[in-house]
C-alpha cells in the first residue's frame, strides 16, 4: 500500500503546529467530547494496564494519557505543540510530557510497552514515517494502536461539512498540502498501512461517536473555533460562501439529527491495532 505523504512536509508542519498550538483549548471543550469516546477502546486494543509503559503521541489536551494513568500505567506524551502541552500537563499531572516531532521520536528502540496515537496521524506530514517510529521504540511483543475518523459520508457529520462546502463553496482553498485526512478511513485501507510499516497481528474496531449539541448552529462553529484544517478551509469561503455553508450545514442537521433535547451527530472512528513481532 502506498501511503499518501504531504508534498511540502515543513510548511504542513508548521501549519499543523500553529493552529494546534491555537485552538487546542476550544477543541477541549468541543471535538473533545466526541474523540473522549474512543479513549477506552483505543487503550484497550493497546492492551494497557497497570505497570505498562505507553506512549502517548499526538497527546492533544492529555485525555488518552489521564485515562491510562487511571489504568495504572506509567505514561509520556508527545506533542508538537508547546501551548499543546501546556494544556496537557495541566490536566495530567501524573504523566511525563515532552515536546516532539511524531515522526522523529526521541526515544531508544524498545522502550515502550504501548504505543498509542488519538487522530494524530492524519494531521502528520508524513504519516508511514510516524508509523515506523511508533514500532521502532515499543518492545518485541508490545502493541500499537491508533484511531482515526471514519469516512465522510452523508449519514455523518463529515458528510455534512463536506456536503455543505461542495455546493456552497469550493475545496480548494491554498493551504500547505498535507495527506488526505481519510486516507485510512475505512478498514482495508488501515489494515494495509499498518501492515505496510511491519505492524503484524493486525485487528480494527469501528467506534460509534456522537457529537451531541444544542443547537444546530454549535456544529459548524466548533470546525471553526476546535479544528485547524476543517477551520482554514471554511475561513477561506469568504463571508457570503460561509453564511450559505453554515446554513446547508444547519438545515441538514436540523432535518436528518434531532433527538430529545437537541441534536445527535454520528461522528464515528476506526481503532486500527497490532504488535511488534
Amino acid at each position: 500500500m502506498t501511503i499518501q505523504r504531504s508534498n511540502e512536509p515543513d510548511a504542513f508542519r508548521a501549519f499543523e503546529q500553529a493552529g494546534w498550538d491555537r485552538v487546542i483549548e476550544t477543541y477541549e471543550r468541543t471535538f473533545g467530547f466526541i474523540t473522549a469516546q474512543t479513549v477506552e477502546p483505543l487503550l484497550d486494543a493497546a492492551q494497557v494496564s497497570g505497570a505498562c509503559r505507553v506512549l502517548d503521541v499526538c497527546t492533544g489536551h492529555g485525555v488518552i494519557a489521564a485515562t491510562a494513568v487511571r489504568r495504572g500505567a506509567t505514561v509520556t506524551g508527545v506533542d508538537i505543540g508547546q501551548q499543546v502541552l501546556n494544556v496537557a500537563r495541566r490536566n495530567v499531572p501524573d504523566a511525563e510530557f515532552r515536546q516532539a516531532d511524531a515522526e522523529n521520536l526521541p526515544f531508544d528502540a524498545e522502550t515502550f510497552d504501548a504505543v498509542v496515537c488519538g487522530f494524530g496521524i492524519i494531521h502528520l506530514p508524513t504519516p508511514e514515517r510516524a508509523l515506523t517510529e511508533f514500532l521502532r521504540v515499543t518492545r518485541r511483543g508490545g502493541r500499537i494502536a491508533v484511531s482515526v475518523w471514519e469516512r465522510a459520508l452523508p449519514s455523518n457529520g463529515f458528510g455534512v461539512l463536506f456536503g455543505a462546502i461542495r455546493a456552497h463553496g469550493r475545496l480548494d482553498i491554498p493551504l500547505p498540502h498535507g495527506p488526505d485526512m481519510f486516507q485510512f478511513s475505512d478498514a482495508e485501507s488501515l489494515i494495509g498501512a499498518l501492515k505496510a510499516t511491519g505492524i503484524a497481528d493486525i485487528a480494527v474496531t469501528r467506534v460509534e461517536q456522537v457529537w451531541h449539541l444544542r443547537q444546530p448552529g454549535d456544529f459548524m462553529d466548533g470546525f471553526l473555533n476546535g479544528a485547524v484544517r476543517g477551520a482554514a478551509l471554511l475561513a477561506g469561503q469568504g463571508p457570503e460562501g460561509l453564511a450559505a455553508i453554515k446554513a446547508a450545514a444547519a438545515e441538514h442537521i436540523e432535518r436528518d439529527f434531532r433527538v430529545a433535547g437537541g441534536f445527535a451527530v454520528p461522528m464515528g472512528a476506526l481503532v486500527g491495532s497490532g504488535s511488534k513481532t
